[in-house]
């Protein structure tokens, strides 16, 4: 029987019942975070809390509990009997139930918390590996740097690469590369890594951070400048990263190979020491 956490309980997911009129299935009116677990511990779970709080705050709902997401994210690990496995938890607040209006319930409701957890296994980079992504103009809204629930765009976009043999939608902005539609990505030219900086125009993501960690570490110089999309001809390597996947390599950009078709040195570098971190924070 699956667990879930829902306003302070822990129930079975099947028996929990949202309100019609919660913000969140009316207005997509909250934020969302995700967290990987690997067999003993949170991955990075400082950066997460942080970025869920700064998403409460931008969309301003009080959640005076929040604190707590990683205590009861714990809990759920050991409910789910997921200890020694890999899983995801994914954490959603709301600005909680009130009669349909665009203004803010006046007095303040307290907020939708609902969460649950699902095992997930990575799976490693082989020789030949890859992903083929697509390119799309962004259409979605210029808050990207905010988890939010509000996520049709991304959803369309993905379904739109999905149903042309692509396994991400990848967003170009005036002409500037941003992210993917659930990932961000880095370019390698002449063994410099490229990233889009932080801004409105992104999420900012835990993978992310500790990607541009782990290549400072390793001397591999990083830039945080936008690629134009006229100039994807000349990158040598490419790759995605989130909180499921880790680190991804790009293959292929719509009809472009990139680099020989196969993971490059940096990218592999990068992955080799996103796991040695993984498997050093286990002990």
């Amino acid at each position: 029987m699956e667990i879930a956490y829902f306003n302070g309980k822990f129930l079975p997911k099947d028996e929990i019942k949202i309100s019609p009129d919660d913000r969140g299935f009316l207005f997509a009116d909250g934020i969302y975070e995700v967290m990987k677990w690997y067999e003993g511990f949170f991955y990075d779970k400082e950066s997460h809390l942080a970025r869920m709080k700064r998403g409460l705050r931008e969309i301003r709902i009080n959640w005076p509990e929040e604190d707590t997401f990683p205590i009861f994210a714990n809990e759920l690990i050991n409910r789910n009997r997921l200890s020694d496995s890999q899983a995801l938890i994914y954490l959603q607040v709301t600005r909680g139930v009130a009669p349909r209006t665009h203004s803010f319930p006046d007095p303040e409701v307290n907020p939708t918390i609902y969460a649950f957890v699902k095992e997930f296994r990575s799976t490693g980079i082989v020789p030949g590996s890859g992903v083929k992504v697509m390119l799309k103009e962004d259409i979605r809204w210029s808050r990207c740097d905010i988890k939010s629930v509000a996520l049709l765009a991304n959803i369309l976009s993905f379904q739109e690469a999905h149903e042309k043999g692509f396994n991400e939608c990848i967003f170009v902005r005036n002409g500037m590369i941003t992210e993917g539609s659930r990932s961000n990505i880095f370019f390698v030219i002449d063994g410099t890594l490229y990233t889009h900086p932080e801004s409105e125009h992104i999420l900012s993501g835990v993978t992310r951070k500790n990607i541009l960690r782990i290549a400072k570490e390793a001397g591999i110089t990083a830039k945080e400048e936008p690629l134009p999309e006229k100039k994807l001809g000349i990158i040598h390597e490419a790759f995605i990263t989130n909180t499921s996947a880790e680190v991804t390599p790009v293959i292929a950009i719509n009809k472009l190979t990139v680099g020989n078709g196969m993971p490059g040195p940096v990218t592999m570098l990068i992955h080799k020491s996103f796991n040695a971190g993984i498997i050093a924070l286990k002990g």
